[in-house]
């Protein structure tokens, strides 16, 4: 039995899968059941280098019976294109059901749909979910506040580590106090940046916040948090951009993951910063391996496994 993260290869975008298997709860041994987190979409219909999202779900997570499992938790780090890509063709698929929706609060708005097809119609069915008052249900949380039910210690064990209200004041307001254009909101510093903990083993799932103010703000208010990371999920895709080496050399993790495509690997890739600080964790990236997927054992300190697809 094992929690297993799938880094789906999606080219310059995001898109993480974490399974949580059917487990016992610790403070009442009740049987708690399998969830199935999507963190951010980047859907491909028909490149040949890339996953199709939803091919790869209705694949990968279907019930012993045939069915397809429910995405229970859909989070949203931040609405830019390529975390929101193919969320039309996700939220109108009839077999796909998601009983919550993470949202980050912000008042960011594109005012410029070129360039990408399907961006206006993926920005809408952005904003229905967000704007959700049944199902799925909206969250919205900040570093402040506590766990709620179903991630909180006895379930999913997850930590918020941003967003906070520092970090929102600052993506909203320049630094002469007046209020930022929509477009020009800081949507990155705020995006959700989260670690969840398996046994005695932490994954952090980092945004898209820069090294400052974004991981300024994590290591100075979030020290304890980050220690000792068995799994990171690399800032930005791997950018220079979010290094922190502070940050880094705290968090020590053995294994970083790299969800990118190979042109900005090579124009704007932190490799040799990690390799740097951390010359004995393992680098993957989706880029040359494809889509990853990691096996951490629940239950057990066994050995983490894991392979490409």
């Amino acid at each position: 039995m094992s929690v297993d993260l799938h880094f789906l290869n999606v080219g310059a975008g995001d898109c993480t899968i974490v399974h949580f298997p059917e487990r016992h709860r610790q403070s009442d041994g009740k049987t708690q059941s399998e969830r199935v987190m999507m963190v951010d979409i980047c859907h491909h219909d028909d490149h040949e280098e890339y996953e199709n999202v939803i091919d790869y779900f209705k694949t990968h997570f279907r019930n012993s019976d045939g069915s397809l499992k429910s995405i229970f938790r859909l989070v949203c780090t931040h609405p830019h294109h390529d975390h929101i890509f193919g969320l039309k063709q996700l939220l109108d698929d009839s077999e796909i059901s998601i009983a919550n929706f993470w949202n980050v609060e912000h008042s960011f708005e594109p005012d410029d749909f070129s360039g990408h097809e399907s961006h206006k119609q993926d920005w809408d069915a952005y904003q229905t979910l967000a704007t959700s008052d049944g199902s799925p249900k909206v969250i919205r949380t900040f570093r402040a506040d506590p766990p709620r039910e179903f991630w909180n210690d006895d379930e999913d064990r997850i930590t918020v580590l941003v967003p906070s209200k520092d970090l929102q004041k600052h993506a909203r307001y320049k630094e002469d106090g007046t209020k930022r254009n929509k477009a020009d909101v800081e949507i990155d510093e705020i995006s959700y940046m989260i670690s969840i903990k398996v046994n005695t083993r932490k994954i952090l799932l980092a945004g898209d916040g820069r090294d400052t103010p974004a991981w300024d703000s994590v290591y100075d208010n979030c020290y304890s948090d980050i220690g000792n990371i068995t799994v990171l999920k690399a800032g930005h895709h791997g950018h220079q951009s979010a290094f922190h080496e502070e940050a880094v050399k705290r968090m020590n993790p053995d294994y970083v993951i790299f969800s990118n495509g190979k042109s900005e690997d090579d124009e704007n890739g932190a490799d040799a910063d990690y390799r740097n600080v951390l010359p004995d964790s393992e680098i993957l990236k989706t880029c040359d391996h494809g889509t990853i997927v990691m096996h951490i054992p629940f239950g057990s300190d066994e050995d983490i496994t894991y392979e490409f697809r």
